[in-house]
């Protein structure tokens, strides 16, 4: 499951790799899904409260779901995506993020492993000044007891 647009090709290739479907949450509704559900949440990156929705027919009861986006920042959009999966009696089985922001006080999301840290960025140049390694290689080689 991932949330559109930008999180999209990532998320095929993880599922093309998993031999899984994939399921888009959109941001507005469109009127060839059918019914849909509906969810506010606050996204970290623009401090905004948003509104996600996944057509019923997406999603079985009791389906195991991988997470998948392309940056967090507080992990507000990825808290959503979890309470829209209560909405279908569905199951986390993981998070995965491709980029998260080192630079956050407090997230929403605690399990979640990600490819690549971005440390330092230079806001006067719009530049990315660091980025470093994620937590993937303590979550899958030095995992907790």
């Amino acid at each position: 499951m991932t949330v559109a647009t930008k999180g999209i090709p990532i998320a095929y290739s993880v599922a093309g790799y998993l031999n899984v479907p994939v399921v888009i949450v959109r941001k507005d509704n469109k009127v060839t899904e059918g019914s849909t559900v509906s969810i506010n949440y606050a996204s970290g990156s623009s401090n905004r409260i948003q509104t996600m929705s996944l057509a019923k027919r997406s999603l079985d009861k009791g389906s195991n779901v991988l997470i998948i986006d392309d940056f967090m920042k507080a992990g507000g959009t990825i808290n959503g995506m979890m309470n829209l999966l209560e909405e279908f009696n569905a199951n986390v089985a993981g998070i995965g993020v491709l980029l998260e922001d080192e630079g956050v006080d407090e997230r929403l999301v605690d399990e979640y492993v990600s490819l690549l840290k971005l440390s330092t960025i230079d806001m006067k140049q719009k530049k990315i000044i660091e980025i470093n390694e994620g937590n993937f290689h303590e979550f899958f080689f030095h995992p907790k007891a």
